[in-house]
This record gives structure tokens, sequence and C-alpha cells, in this order.
């Protein structure tokens, strides 16, 4: 290759990177350099620097960063949030434990934060109610006014004995029970006739025809207790000078179930218990951080530093592949013309 050829294609490998303004040496080279860049911050008066690099590079030139110019400032305010703080507790954790989402007037809200804390309650003076069944009371019966039950904090675990008022009666149930007797007694035997109160019964007459009478002499409401059967207990025997005869009557009274129910202020002492706090923030909402946030947009300014080194015009260079294929298919032309000249060379001096 003479020296013609050698110059033109020296020429040609140093014209190709510069026609395509890679080294950025031939084109017209900026002084400045503008980036736009949009950010979130929870700083109000934050000046944007931290967004940007200190050192720029483009087309093989370096540009540092001169200034930050905060163009567009919006606030945007966090969603709506809802706070929740358990009772104390003690046991299970998963049982108190914030759930992951909730719904409020129609917003779903998600669990932001949760935060589980140890504390020591105060003595805790709170309404409580026991209850107690009363099985086959019957008519004549009168319940308690008042009575010794246990109550329990649930959240804290705690059991205490306690008299307590009664508060309300309930009737869980209305049936005749089959095993009501009660015993008899007649004076004045000896005769013909004998009084049952103010009613004169003949000895002849079968007791349970005045087992209306008998209820009657007892005070016992005949809608209420039925008299089956009447049997005697025993012969007559002579009492305080009259002839007396025991009886026993047989029958079914009409009973019923009452749960009575208790209560009144109980005071709990103080106990060791833990709180779960939790903060929820709405699902929707742009703005989720729980605090106010400040929409920006910058622009940065770069100014001409100079070139970039040899190593990093090279690391740049491997890195633009449109350059780095056309000095590929120079240099490969290069060769095959060195070849094509000295088997030319040869030919020539073999003739």
């Amino acid at each position: 290759m003479n020296n013609k050829h050698k110059k033109g294609f020296i020429a040609m490998f140093l014209a190709a990177p510069l026609s395509f303004g890679c080294a950025g040496i031939v084109h017209a080279e900026e002084m400045f350099v503008e980036i736009k860049k949009e950010y979130r911050t929870t700083i109000k008066d934050e000046d944007g620097r931290s967004q940007f690099k200190d050192v720029y590079e483009k087309d093989g030139m370096i540009y540092r960063l001169k200034s930050v110019q905060i163009d567009k400032v919006e606030e945007i305010a966090p969603g709506d949030t809802v706070t929740y703080e358990s009772a104390p507790f003690v046991g299970s954790f998963e049982e108190y434990a914030p759930e992951e989402a909730i719904e409020r007037n129609g917003k779903k809200y998600i669990l932001k934060t949760s935060e589980l804390t140890k504390v020591i309650t105060e003595e805790t003076t709170k309404y409580s109610e026991a209850s107690i069944r009363y099985k086959g009371v019957e008519y004549i019966d009168a319940l308690p006014e008042d009575a010794e039950v246990k109550v329990i904090y649930e959240d804290l675990k705690q059991e205490l004995k306690v008299r307590l008022p009664a508060v309300d009666y309930k009737e869980e149930g209305t049936y005749w029970d089959y095993n009501f007797t009660f015993p008899i007694t007649v004076t004045g035997y000896d005769g013909d006739s004998y009084m049952l109160g103010q009613t004169e019964i003949s000895n002849r007459s079968p007791l349970i025809d005045y087992g209306d009478q008998f209820l009657d002499y007892l005070n016992l409401p005949p809608q209420y207790y039925k008299i089956a059967r009447i049997e005697w207990d025993g012969d007559p025997v002579r009492k305080d000078g009259e002839m007396i005869r025991k009886a026993t009557a047989y029958g079914r009274k009409l009973v019923k179930d009452i749960r009575g129910t208790y209560g009144g202020d109980v005071t709990f002492p103080s106990i060791d218990a833990n709180i779960y706090h939790g903060a929820y923030i709405e699902e929707d909402a742009e703005n989720q951080t729980g605090q106010l946030i400040y929409r920006k947009q910058a622009t940065a300014i770069y100014e001409r530093h100079g070139r970039i080194g040899l190593w990093n015009f090279l690391k740049w260079l491997l890195t633009n592949t449109v350059t780095l294929s056309i000095l590929t298919i120079l240099l490969i032309v290069f060769i095959i013309l060195a070849i094509v000249k000295k088997r030319t060379k040869r030919k020539r001096n073999a003739e």
C-alpha cells in the first residue's frame, strides 16, 4: 500500500467516528447540558441536588453539576388514616392482632404499621354480669335477690367471686313435675266426719274427691298444682285429746327453669398485660406515607469540564455499537487491501 492509500485510509478511519459525533471532537460541543427530573420528598425545603450526579458524561465530554432549579412543587396530602388500639390483654397475640385490611364508611384501609407494647393495667372497675340457672322453680318459690357469682374479665383472664344483686330473671322452660307430693293431717277422725279447714268431710268419702279443697287449704292455685291420688299413712292416732290421721297427696306441679342474671360494678386488680397499636392508610390514596409529600420538578444545569480520558473513551467506544461496527468494517477492509497488495507485489517479483 503506497503512502497515498495509507493517508486516505487513515483519514477515513478517523473521519468515521468523528462524523458520527462519537468522540465529540468535530461536532459542535455543548457548553451546558440540562437534565429534568420529577421526584418526591417529605422535605419541603429540599434543593434537589441529591437527585443528580455530580458528574455527567456525554459524547466523550465531562460535565459537572453547576446548579439545580426547582421548577414546580405540588403538595400531596396523605390519605385518610384509621388508628387501632386493642384492649389490654393476656394470652394469645393472634386473637388481638390488628387485621391486615378493614373497611370504614365504604373505604378499604390497609394496615401500615403495628406495634405490641407491654403495660401494667390500672385497677379497673367495670360493670360485670353472671347468671345462675334455677331448675324446677315452683309457683311458691322466691328467687334470691342477690347471689355470689363468678365474674370473668376475658381480656385479662381474671376471675373473681363476688356478691351481686339480681338485674333480670328470664324463663327458659315450663313443664310439669310429676314428683309433687305434700302431707295431709286431718283431725276429729273419731267421729263420722272430720274437718279440713272449714270443710267437713265424711269418713266414708274418698279423699281424692276433695283434692281441690286440699289445694285451697294449702293456698296452692289449681292451675299450677294437680292432685292425682291421696293415700292414708297408717292408722288414726290420738294426739292432744283428738284423733288424727295422716295422709299423703300425690300429683304434679307446673314448674319453670329460670335464669337469674346478677350484675354490678366489679373492681379488678392491676396486672401485667399487652396492648396492640396499629395504623391503617386508605388503600387507593396516592400518598400512603402518613405524612405530607412534596412532588417536585427539577432541572439540573451541567457545565462542560473537559474530555474524558483515553480509558474512559475506550469504554465509551465499546458501548457505542454503531461506531464500533464501522471501525471493525474499516479494519477488515484495511487488512484485505494489505493482503491484496502483498500478493500483487509477490506476483510482480515472480515475473
